[in-house]
């Protein structure tokens, strides 16, 4: 999981500095793959350590979290990027998944699960 955080963040960093529209989406299918990673491995470690009789209730909920958490993204970096360059926001969250990431590696919490 820390690895595809990384990749992510990565991803996300080199998208901000990029000047050619070819390369960003280059960058952008290796994005698409380090997100698949991610969301892999957190569905294969609530699969393993959730009981059987609670995982369509976990299952429901993680669903309800992608939903949801999509319009209040775009809620919150919509009106972000009157302010910002979008440039600087991608280059940002790029950073915070790379802090997330060396978290996700460092936990002993996370190790253990």
């Amino acid at each position: 999981m820390a690895v595809g955080l990384f990749a992510f963040g990565s991803f996300a960093i080199g998208m901000g500095f990029s000047k050619n529209f070819i390369f960003y989406l280059g960058l952008m299918v290796c994005y698409g793959v380090a997100l698949t990673m991610v969301q892999t491995a957190i569905t294969t470690m609530l699969q393993e350590k959730t009981d059987t009789s609670m995982q369509g209730r976990v299952f429901g909920l993680l669903g309800t979290m992608y939903a949801g958490f999509l319009p209040i993204g775009m809620a919150m970096f919509g009106p972000l990027a009157d302010i910002l360059p979008l440039q600087w926001i991608m280059i940002g969250s790029g950073i915070a998944l790379i802090v997330i990431a060396g978290i996700a590696y460092y936990s002993r919490e996370l190790k253990t699960i």
